[in-house]
C-alpha cells in the first residue's frame, strides 16, 4: 500500500475528551504501557487505513497482521494484542476477523466531515518506509511518553486547516487531554526529541504580561496541504 502524505482521523472523540480514556491510573479505561501501545497502534492503523464503502456507508478500515503492526511500531506481540484490545475497550476501533485476516474499523468516522489531518508518510523512515521512526525512542514505561502521544493527537485535531501549525494554551490542552499543565513542557520536549514535533515556537506579545500560546508544528506539517481524494461512492 502506498503511503499518503496525510490521512483522515476521526475528530469528534478528541473534541469530546476521549483522550482522557488513556491515562496512568487504574481508574481510566486504558492505562500505562497498554495506553501507550494503544495510541501508537491507533496512529499506525490510521496511516495504513483505506476508505471502503459498505451497506451502512463509507468506513475507514485497516487490514493488518500482528507481525506488520509489530514492525511498524516496534511493539512486542503482547503489547500489540493488549493495545488493540485497549482501543476496542475505549471504543476507538471495532475488530473483525475473516479467517486469518484481522480487520480494524475506526469508530466515529465521517468521510464528509468531522475529521482532521494526521501526518502519515512523513512519520516513517525515509529509505524503506517500514516503520514509524519516532516510535523507536519510546520505552513504554513513562507517563511522559503517554502524555506526548496524547498531545500529538490533540495537535492534529486542533490545527486550523489553513495554517501549518497548531496554537493552543496549556489550559486548553490539559482540559481536552487530561495531561496536567505542569507535565506539558516535558511532553513537548519529548515530542521534539523523538521527532513527532518538527518545531515549537512562541509569538511574543506587545503586552509583556500576556502569554501567547505556543505554535506547534507537527512532523510533516508542510505535506498537510498536499491533496487527497476521498474514496469514490459505489455505483447506484
Amino acid at each position: 500500500m502506498r503511503l499518503l502524505p496525510w490521512v483522515r482521523m476521526p475528530a469528534i472523540w478528541i473534541k469530546e475528551g476521549g483522550l482522557r480514556d488513556f491515562g496512568w491510573s487504574n481508574q481510566v479505561k486504558v492505562s500505562r504501557s497498554t495506553a501507550i501501545a494503544a495510541l501508537q497502534l491507533y496512529i499506525a492503523l490510521l496511516t495504513q487505513a483505506e476508505e471502503k464503502w459498505r451497506d451502512d456507508g463509507c468506513k475507514l478500515i485497516a487490514e493488518m497482521t500482528y507481525t506488520r503492526l509489530m514492525g511498524i511500531t516496534g511493539l512486542s506481540r503482547q503489547l500489540v494484542a493488549a493495545g488493540l484490545e485497549g482501543l476496542v475497550v475505549a471504543g476507538r476501533i471495532k475488530s473483525e476477523k475473516e479467517g486469518r485476516k484481522c480487520r480494524y474499523v475506526f469508530a466515529g468516522y465521517d468521510f464528509s466531515g468531522n475529521w482532521c489531518k494526521l501526518p502519515a508518510r512523513p512519520l516513517y523512515n525515509v529509505l524503506q518506509s517500514t516503520h514509524i521512526e519516532p516510535f523507536q525512542m519510546f520505552q513504554k514505561r513513562s507517563v511522559c511518553e503517554l502524555d506526548a502521544l496524547k498531545l500529538f493527537l490533540y495537535f492534529a485535531f486542533a490545527r486550523d486547516n489553513k495554517t501549518m501549525f497548531t496554537m493552543a494554551s496549556f489550559e486548553t490542552i490539559s482540559e481536552k487531554t487530561g495531561v496536567a499543565e505542569k507535565r506539558i513542557p516535558r511532553a513537548n520536549a519529548f515530542l521534539i526529541n523523538c521527532g513527532l514535533l518538527a518545531n515549537l515556537s512562541r509569538e511574543h506579545s506587545e503586552d509583556v504580561k500576556k502569554k501567547e500560546p505556543n505554535k506547534y508544528f507537527m512532523r510533516g506539517y508542510r505535506e498537510l496541504f498536499t491533496g487527497q481524494k476521498a474514496a469514490p461512492a459505489p455505483a447506484a
